[in-house]
């Protein structure tokens, strides 16, 4: 808006004053590139091939005034449809949910001292972050039945292929046994970080949706160092950790990374209780958005002898010399200035303010409260399992224990279904096909505890007009 002024007679005037808004002016341009010793911007890509470059204007609309851009903006907000939308029935699953999140999350987690904060350098200085984080890894700890948590990492795949890269150093072994019911971004992941590193990825393929013992002793040999299972697997299906687990144990030195649903912990085994030596997964489910995939946050937790080759950041409690209680950060597994080539991980900070909302979230749940949520999920979708199995064409394509999520065989292609779904104000799930572990009449259905019967109701009369 222009300056309002009055002129000698008493009119107002309307000035627009010319603000450029453009941090280095054109006089500050010819300085730079004088400086440089080159006349224009053009000449220091001139070394690149010409298919690099673009040869002609970005094609961008006419310039708008304020009022006119956040018009056009709120035109464009307006046309996304999130999944997680009051108005959207959402069964779309592998690997990021859409959970309840409890009002007091947001309200907490968006104060301003906590959206601005960083993972801390002057650490002690921090109590009240530091604080946050040793609540967040006691929780995360219990909740994984574990001994020690660390203050986060970035997101689930990348905190499972840290678990390979630690289970390799401790081992000192090669062989990474990997089930084929690991989610499969995951496992692209971590052939990523392997692909350089005298290390082998040795996978196990899948019977019926699951990993069966023989095959991991089959696999095992002297130089196996780790064995990772994702439970409940990307199919759905539910693991036998404690079977799995104990048969990799018996070759000395392996050991056992298990990658869980945080939320499925409330109900089932904990990794921990079944014999797991690391936890290491996705946090999306605690108190997080779907938010267009993310950010997310990396969960991690190990037992108490593998404490010193945890990734990232441990924040410990202790106290200060008038016996005050007060927080510190305890081991940092990676840090320029303290380990340098000595670092046991690349990972030098952590997902603070995710963390933060994963603490809030299952602080204001409680124990039961956590398992309540569980126990709808697996209710909710077990009664959809069986309203679907019901219509003409539909099955189950696996017949084991599943927790919250199912792949189900269809008469018709999965993207048909989700085509039609969007017409409805339905996501369906997932085309199988598309994430890479069945075909183009396969869908992946996930139901949380925020579906109604009346939502699963309408997604069942989707699949059967779907049909005809």
């Amino acid at each position: 808006m222009g300056n309002c002024c009055h002129g000698r007679r008493g009119q107002t005037q309307i000035r627009s004053p010319a603000v450029n808004y453009v941090q280095i002016t054109e006089e500050q341009r010819l300085q730079m590139l004088d400086r440089i010793g080159v006349d224009s911007v053009d000449q220091l890509y001139a070394t690149l091939p010409p298919q690099c470059l673009l040869g002609h204007p970005l094609d961008l609309p006419p310039a708008q005034s304020e009022l006119q851009l956040q018009n056009s903006l709120h035109r464009l907000g307006a046309a996304n449809r999130p999944a997680g939308s009051p108005d959207l029935a959402c069964f779309l699953g592998a690997g990021a949910y859409d959970h309840f999140i409890p009002a007091t999350v947001n309200s907490l987690t968006a104060k301003g001292e906590f959206v601005t904060a960083y993972t801390p350098y002057q650490a002690e200085a921090s109590q009240g972050a530091l604080q946050a984080f040793f609540e967040f890894q006691t929780q995360i700890a219990r909740l994984t039945g574990l001994d020690v948590a660390n203050a986060s990492l970035y997101e689930g795949a990348t905190a499972v292929a840290e678990a390979v890269l630690m289970a390799i150093s401790v081992s000192a072994r090669r062989h990474v046994l990997v089930g084929e019911t690991l989610h499969p971004h995951y496992r692209q992941v971590l052939e990523s970080y392997l692909s350089d590193l005298p290390a082998e990825l040795v996978p196990l393929a899948q019977t019926g949706g699951r990993i069966d013992e023989q095959t991991v002793r089959d696999a095992l040999d002297g130089d196996t160092a780790c064995l990772v299972i994702q439970s409940p697997n990307v199919y759905g299906q539910i693991e036998d950790w404690s079977a799995l687990f104990a048969a990799a144990h018996k070759q000395d030195r392996t050991l056992t990374i298990a990658v869980p649903n945080p939320i499925a912990c409330a109900l089932l085994k904990r990794p921990g209780d079944c014999g797991a030596d690391i936890a290491a997964g996705e946090g999306q489910p605690l108190g997080i958005p779907l938010q267009y995939g993310g950010p997310y946050l990396g969960l991690f937790a190990a037992r108490r002898h593998l404490m010193r080759k945890l990734p990232g950041r441990l924040v410990g409690q202790t106290v200060d010399g008038d016996g005050r209680r007060g927080f510190c950060l305890t081991l940092q597994t990676r840090e320029q200035h303290i380990r340098g080539a000595k670092a046991t991980s690349n990972v030098c900070t952590n997902q603070g303010l995710l963390a933060l909302r994963a603490t809030v979230y299952l602080s204001a749940m409680g124990k039961q409260g956590l398992r309540d949520a569980a126990l709808q999920c697996y209710h909710k979708a077990h009664y959809a399992a069986s309203k679907i199995t019901a219509l003409d064409g539909y099955q189950l394509a696996h017949d084991g224990p599943f927790f919250h999520e199912f792949m189900v065989d269809c008469p018709v292609y999965a993207q048909s279904i989700i085509d039609a779904g969007r017409q409805r104000d339905i996501a369906p799930g997932i085309d199988c096909a598309k994430l890479g572990i069945g075909n183009e009449n396969q869908l992946l259905i996930a139901v949380t505890e925020k579906r109604t019967a009346g939502q699963i109701d309408q997604l069942c009369a989707l699949l059967q007009e779907t049909n005809c």
